[in-house]
Formats: structure tokens, sequence, C-alpha cells
């Protein structure tokens, strides 16, 4: 009737819409696959712990006896009591079985006497733990806060006493052919053992580590992402996107600033370059960041003065610079490093190429956008 999914022992998922079928047609070179797919590029990573194929539909039924059940050999462990008690033939009992590769499985710890005319009688049982080839295990003891009772009024002639409803792991040693395991007890009947917890060590001091920066670096994501709100151009325009893909290796992964290459400078200014392309070559976006610069003019007139160069040099520190902070770039200075680049590029005077002026403006924002202004925070 299709394939039907039961986690738990509960059905998860509705009949197959696509129906059922059967296997009449099945020949030697089909092949049956788990975990992957034949081309071995499916590897599900996980783990497989039983696999049954049946000749007929399970019922619901079935189905939760299945999981009942369990997967794996299950064992009961019997650890005789006998001699600490005065119950004749009495046992300690755990469902236990091979977990995974690693461990074990212990639960439903119950007490019981063979001997079919016995009973406990108020018998104490406190702080139990489970040993495993000569010690107790370091992990998975989950019954050291056990603390009850033996007694005639719970006990069941022929199923015991429930001491615990609780499971625990406990590691895998040599393998199941050769661990042995054995009970310890706080107090069992009036047998008490005095248990000390292990001494924990004092921890030795902390390394004192060499004083680090209270400086730090945007990394790769944090640059472009800044450099789009800063500029106004999309990270998904196309040319930005494309340069930002190329240079994004080379862009800092870590903020801290003591990992800062020449190389990191160089993908910086690749990728602030890309972005005042950007912005330059779009009229609107231009016009919004640079009002008042007449990029119709040559560059000769147009950074003629310093009236006319700060039209291009301030909207670039406000939008760029910080303010208010205790540690940040002077604006004064970084106006004369921009001055010194604008006398350089305009040095050709009235034989500057045309469009020369977009140039000079892409220039200057890229020297501002690809400073540690932007990258230091």
């Amino acid at each position: 009737s299709g394939r039907r999914i039961f986690v738990n022992g509960e059905e998860r998922a509705g009949v197959d819409q696509d129906g059922g079928g059967t296997i009449g047609n099945w020949d030697n070179t089909f092949a049956l696959v788990l975990g992957n797919e034949v081309s071995s590029d499916r590897l599900w990573q996980g783990a497989i712990r039983l696999v049954a194929i049946h000749n007929r539909e399970l019922t619901q039924e079935q189905v939760q006896q299945n999981f009942d059940v369990g997967v794996g050999e299950k064992f009961f462990l019997l650890f005789s009591v006998s001699d600490l008690i005065s119950v004749p033939d009495s046992y300690i009992v755990f469902e236990a079985s091979q977990f995974d590769s690693y461990s074990y499985l212990f639960s439903s710890p119950f007490f019981i006497s063979l001997d079919g005319n016995a009973a406990p009688d108020n018998i104490a049982v406190r702080g139990m733990r489970i040993g495993i080839n000569g010690k107790e295990a370091a992990v998975g003891q989950a019954y050291t806060n056990l603390d009850i009772n033996l007694n005639s009024s719970d006990y069941v002639a022929g199923s015991g006493q429930v001491m615990s409803d609780r499971g625990t792991i406990i590691g895998l040693e040599k393998g199941s052919e050769a661990d042995e395991f054995f009970l310890t007890f706080e107090q069992l009947g009036d047998n008490t053992n005095v248990v000390l917890p292990p001494v924990v060590p004092t921890p030795d001091s902390p390394a004192d580590l060499p004083p680090q920066s209270d400086i730090g670096l945007r990394n790769f994501a944090e640059i472009n992402a800044t450099m789009s709100a800063i500029t106004g151009v999309s990270a998904v325009q196309t040319d930005v996107k494309s340069t930002y893909d190329t240079v994004r290796q080379q862009l800092p992964s870590v903020e801290n600033i003591e990992g800062f290459l020449s190389s990191h400078q160089m993908g910086v200014t690749q990728l602030a370059i890309e972005y005042c392309n950007a912005l330059v070559e779009d009229s609107g976006l231009r016009t919004a960041f640079f009002p008042s610069v007449d990029f119709g003019a040559t560059a000769a007139d147009a950074f003629d003065t310093s009236v006319e160069r700060d039209l291009v040099i301030d909207p670039l520190l406000n939008s760029i610079f910080g303010s208010g902070l205790s540690v940040q770039p002077s604006d004064v200075d970084a106006k004369i490093e921009l001055n010194n680049l604008l006398d350089t590029m305009v040095a050709c005077g009235g034989s500057c190429p045309s469009g020369h002026t977009l140039t000079v403006v892409k220039a200057t924002c890229a020297a501002v956008l690809g400073s540690a202004a932007m990258l230091v925070q």
C-alpha cells in the first residue's frame, strides 16, 4: 500500500501517493543501497543499527512490538547480593545491551530472589554504582542518588521489585566478550561503604597571554556590508558581486588586527575601487552622494579651488569617518592627503582625457572608502 514511516513505533507520515508495488520483476542487475546512492555521492552520515526485509506488510501492532523489543541483543545481567543481605538466591538485575561501537546500555534495574518463598524485609539500598574491569566507571553513574528500601509490600514474587526507571550509558573498553562488570553500594542492608569523591585537582593558573589590542578589524562580510551601506550601491550589483567573489578569500577572515597582512589591504582596495566605480557611474547615486559636484566640467575646472575639492572630500569624510570617538582620524590630516592625491590626478591640466572628472572622483572615493577609517573598528 505504499511507503509508510514509523518513528518510535508510531506512524508519522501518510500513505505514499504513488501507491505500492511489487519486486516481482527483480533481477541480478538491480542493487539495493542503504545510506547512499549507487554513485556514492549522497552519503548519509548516520548509523544503521538493524535492517530487516519482510515478505509481508507489518501491522501497526507488529511495528510497535518490534520497537518495544529494541535493536540488538539484550541480556539480563544478574549481580548476586545473597552474601550481603538475608535473602537467599537474591540478585540485582539489569537489562543490558551493546548500545553502539563504543558503549553499553544499562537500564531497568530490579531486585529479585530466585527462591519463590523469599521476600525482602526493609533492606536499604543507597548510592549504587556500576564498575567495569576492576574500577568504577568514570561516567554514566546514573544511580548514585538511588535511595530506596526493598520490602515485601513492593516486592512481587516472580518479577521482583523495580529499583529505578532510569537507563545509563557505560563506555566500552575491551569489548562485549571481555568486559566484566560489578556493582558497589554506599549502603546495602546493614553493609556500608564510605565513598569519598575524587579530589578535584586545582587548576593551574591561566597563562598570562600577551596584551591584546582593543582595536579590531571588520571581517570580509562586514567590509562588504559596510561599503554597500556607505555608498548606497547594492552588494549584489553585478560588477561589485563579481569583485567580492574574487577577493573574498583575500579579505580578513577574523577581527584580530595582529593578523592583518598587506594582501588583505590589496583586497580591500580592489573592492573599494569597484564600489566607488559603481557609485560614480550611476547618475542617481552620485548625485545623491555628491549633490554639488559638476561632473560635466573638466577635471581642471572641477577641482580648481579648495571649495570645489571639498564638494568631493567632505561627503566622503562625513560618510566614512567616525564622529565623537576617543580615537579617530583627523579630518585636517585626511584633507591634506586627499588634496595631494587630487594635485597628482589633475596635473594633466587642460590635456586631461574626457571623463577624467569621473575618474578623479572614483579615485578619491576609493582612497577614503578603502582606508583604515572604514576597516578599523
